[in-house]
C-alpha cells in the first residue's frame, strides 16, 4: 500500500502543478452525497446520502463535511481529505498524512 501511495504521489505531483487553485472550489456536500467518484489510482469512493462511505482501498465507514474538508472514517483509516471540484467537473483530492494526491470524476 505504501509503495502504491508513493507512486501515486509522484505521478500526481506533476498534475497538481497544472491545476490552478484559483479555478477550483472546495467540494460541497451536494457534490458528493449519493454519488461515487472513480479516482485515477484505481479506487472508487461512494458517498452515501446518509453519511455512509465505501472505498475499494480504504474500506467502509462514514463521511462528513468539516471546516478542513471531507472527514473520512473507515475501519482502516481516519483522515480529512482536502477535495476540490474543478471547472471541468473533475475532482482533486489531497490527504497529506497518507501521501494521497488523486484526481477523479463521477463514476458512470
Amino acid at each position: 500500500m505504501k509503495r502504491h501511495l508513493l507512486s501515486l504521489t509522484a505521478a500526481s505531483t506533476l498534475s497538481l502543478a497544472v491545476v490552478s487553485a484559483a479555478s477550483a472550489a472546495p467540494v460541497s456536500s451536494a457534490d458528493l452525497s449519493g454519488r461515487s467518484i472513480c479516482w485515477d489510482n484505481g479506487s472508487a469512493s461512494s458517498y452515501g446520502a446518509g453519511g455512509a462511505y465505501s472505498n475499494s482501498m480504504s474500506g467502509h465507514g462514514t463521511w462528513s463535511m468539516t471546516g478542513g474538508g471531507v472527514h473520512i472514517h473507515t475501519d482502516r483509516y481516519d483522515y480529512v481529505a482536502s477535495v476540490q471540484k474543478l471547472p471541468d467537473g473533475t475532482f482533486h483530492a489531497v490527504v497529506p498524512v497518507a501521501g494521497i494526491n488523486a484526481t477523479g470524476k463521477y463514476c458512470k
